[in-house]
């Protein structure tokens, strides 16, 4: 039996709420806007309209995968980051909104330069470099590396949606063993930087089905911070920046690290929450 948008709306957001989906009704929503290819106008404006039972059906299948903690962005492969639509696929990490303070903070000390090349290290869906890209049109190369294929090709969709075919060259490597040795006048990374006794008590949705490789890093959450920061130092231009994203607690360290590496003019940056999210650096030698 054939039932209307309005009321297979209503009944899935009854189920997320139950499941204690914080946004239920907004994520039902999404969930029926993506599986229909349709706006959120036109699904209000459709709301009377009657559902197949074919597409009741795969709305309520979505439905059962964010109620037992799948990610939204993982069933709707989409993620919003830097007021785009990025796609997202499983094996990359679903970009967040403190990211976002990293590429603002980039763009702004890179203004006035031009005929840049960028490195954007573990990139995932690729988000920072690609965003990087568009917001900056004198980045005259941006390298998108990554250890993971899934990751990659998840970046490579990305890149073909935005038309940075021509800029960017996507390199499967374990950091910096399969890059160019080339100087960048950027390199920037969201690492691995979870401490491993720590991951258990991340919250499920992420735990059980994020790429725990994007996440966890030994040493205490520092083990990729540390050898990127040493790698970087053959790779990055005089003055050429370095920058990461880094857990609640990490800045500190991170800057004592860097500071012994030998990189200097260290800046911390705070993320929306009055949390030091960001670590800049520059490499005088």
């Amino acid at each position: 039996m054939n039932h209307s948008i309005g009321s297979v709306l209503i009944k899935g957001a009854e189920i997320l709420k139950k499941s204690k989906i914080a946004n239920f009704k907004q994520e039902a929503n999404e969930l029926l806007e993506s599986l229909l290819n349709r706006s959120p106008e036109e699904i209000f404006l459709s709301k009377g309209k009657s559902l197949s039972n074919k597409l009741q059906e795969a709305f309520f299948k979505r439905i059962g995968r964010r109620e037992v903690g799948e990610p939204l962005q993982y069933i709707t492969k989409v993620a919003h980051f830097y007021s785009r639509k990025f796609t997202i696929t499983k094996g990359a990490l679903i970009p967040r909104q403190e990211t976002e303070i990293l590429v603002e903070k980039v763009l702004k000390l890179i203004d006035g330069k031009k005929n840049m090349c960028c490195l954007d290290m573990c990139t995932g869906s690729g988000c920072i470099g690609i965003t990087l890209g568009l917001e900056n049109k004198q980045f005259k190369k941006i390298f998108l590396v990554d250890s993971s294929k899934k990751a990659l090709e998840c970046c490579k969709k990305n890149v073909e949606i935005f038309g940075l075919e021509k800029t960017t060259i996507l390199i499967l490597s374990n950091l910096f063993s399969l890059v160019p040795k080339i100087k960048f006048d950027v390199i920037c990374a969201n690492p691995p930087y979870v401490k491993e006794d720590d991951f258990h008590s991340l919250d499920r949705t992420v735990r059980e089905h994020e790429p725990k490789a994007a996440l966890v890093s030994k040493k205490n959450g520092f083990f990729h911070i540390e050898k990127i920061a040493i790698e970087a130092q053959s790779f990055l231009k005089k003055d050429g920046i370095l920058v990461f994203e880094v857990g609640v607690n990490q800045a500190q360290e991170v800057k004592k690290i860097l500071i012994k590496i030998g990189y200097s003019s260290l800046v911390i940056y705070n993320d929306l929450n009055k949390i030091e999210r960001v670590v800049m650096a520059k490499w005088k030698k």
